[in-house]
């Protein structure tokens, strides 16, 4: 089974090929690129550079991960039309939309057993699109909550509350500023709060196809992915400020 990843939601944009052996993942070629590159301009050339450095074709491929949000409006829907241009007309090829979130989880899922992952991608406004896991003894990861917009002090104040006595790691492209927040609130010093560090922190097209695999089940055809915002963008924010309409 070969098993290629797309992800297009954020500012990094990456890829990989993947295959399985002995019923674990095993990465074969991954891309990832963090520059002022449109993910239009960018992400058929780092799929082709994948399939090529793999020396395999599209037609070799079994499954497409694709991150399906929540995060950039222009970014989720780029990854979309890519993934259900090359699947479509594939009797063979399924699609596996995965969140961007748990993709990004997986990224510290080698942290020790009990540890909180809280993935944050930046929402502007002091908002995050987060979610929260727990690593398991396996090294799988259990969901806590479903994906969400949060304000950064209302996010605070969870964790506050309810992870108190855990360790908890901040991950993904809003977790540096995230965690400057985070810090200049009061019972900071009391939370076991974590930056990963920037050599984990954004997307890995690796981590996303782990994802594929565990949710192979779930695969579909390209026609039936849809892409996830969790709220509108700012175009239809902004016609509701005006017309005085609510979210």
């Amino acid at each position: 089974m070969y098993i290629l990843s797309v992800d297009t939601t954020a500012k990094t944009a990456t890829s990989s090929v993947c295959t399985i052996k002995d019923g674990q993942l095993f990465p074969i070629c991954s891309s990832q690129l963090n520059s002022t590159m449109t993910h239009s301009e960018s992400i058929l050339p780092m799929i082709d550079f994948c399939l090529k450095n793999s020396n395999i074709s599209l037609d070799d491929i079994d499954i497409i991960a694709i991150s399906s949000g929540p995060g950039s409006f222009t970014g989720v829907r780029i990854g979309i039309a890519t993934v259900k241009g090359l699947a479509f007309g594939s009797d063979k090829i399924k699609c596996v939309s995965v969140s961007a979130l748990e993709a990004l989880a997986y990224n510290v899922d080698n942290c020790k057993s009990g540890t909180i992952v809280c993935p944050c991608m930046d929402a502007r406004r002091e908002q995050f699109y987060n979610a929260i896991f727990e690593i398991d003894g396996d090294g799988t990861l259990s969901r806590l909550c479903q994906d969400r917009a949060i304000d950064c002090k209302e996010l605070f104040g969870e964790l506050m509350n309810k992870y108190i006595d855990k360790d908890i790691v901040l991950v993904g492209d809003g977790a540096s500023l995230a965690y400057k927040l985070f810090s200049s609130f009061e019972g900071f010093d009391k939370t076991k709060i974590a930056f990963c560090g920037y050599d984990r922190t954004y997307q890995s097209g690796i981590s996303l196809a782990k994802c594929g695999y565990l949710h192979a089940q779930s695969a579909v055809s390209a026609e039936d992915i849809s892409p996830v915002y969790l709220r509108m963008s700012q175009a239809e924010r902004e016609r509701c400020e005006r017309e005085g309409t609510e979210k």
